[in-house]
């Protein structure tokens, strides 16, 4: 399969369905996975039927030097959880407590948004062990992944 962006045609075998076509797409647009976010979550909500769980929203949060990125993080917030899909500080500003004050404004934001969890994952070679300084715990792993490291599953109760 090449690399970049692109739509393949993979031949799957779907009996009595045979009008059916399934698409590959290398690097999806914006307006795709918000689709398809959409379409997951409206699944969940109708088998949850409660209001308190509709609300949703999607950040990135930015820490910049004029036009240089110096942090950053990305967080979707649904069914009352705040899932940290990452955060970033470049490496020449780390360990000046960037990365904590960013944290601590994705933990606002979540109990702004009436969040009782944050969660999301970090490898062997990153920081977990940042994670678990401010009170995240771990609740889940898988071994050697990528080789050589673990992922590390871990979460904050905000309740």
């Amino acid at each position: 399969m090449s690399e970049g962006k692109g739509t393949f045609a993979v031949p799957l075998y779907v009996p009595l369905l045979l009008a059916m076509k399934f698409e590959l797409i290398s690097s999806p647009d914006e307006e795709l996975v918000a689709d398809l976010w959409r379409r997951l979550h409206e699944v969940g909500l109708a088998r949850l039927a409660r209001a308190d769980m509709q609300e949703t929203a999607f950040y990135a949060g930015l820490l910049k030097e004029g036009d240089t990125l110096i942090a950053a993080f990305m967080a979707y917030i649904f069914f009352r959880g705040c899932n940290l899909q990452y955060l970033y500080v470049d490496e020449k500003h780390r360990s000046a407590g960037l990365g904590t004050q960013m944290l601590e404004r994705v933990e606002e934001l979540a109990r702004q948004h009436r969040c009782t969890v944050i969660f999301g994952y970090s490898f062997g070679f990153q920081a977990p062990a940042f994670y678990t300084r401010l009170a995240y715990s771990e609740f889940g792993r898988i071994h050697d992944y990528p080789e050589g490291y673990d992922c590390i599953f871990l979460k904050k109760d905000l309740k």
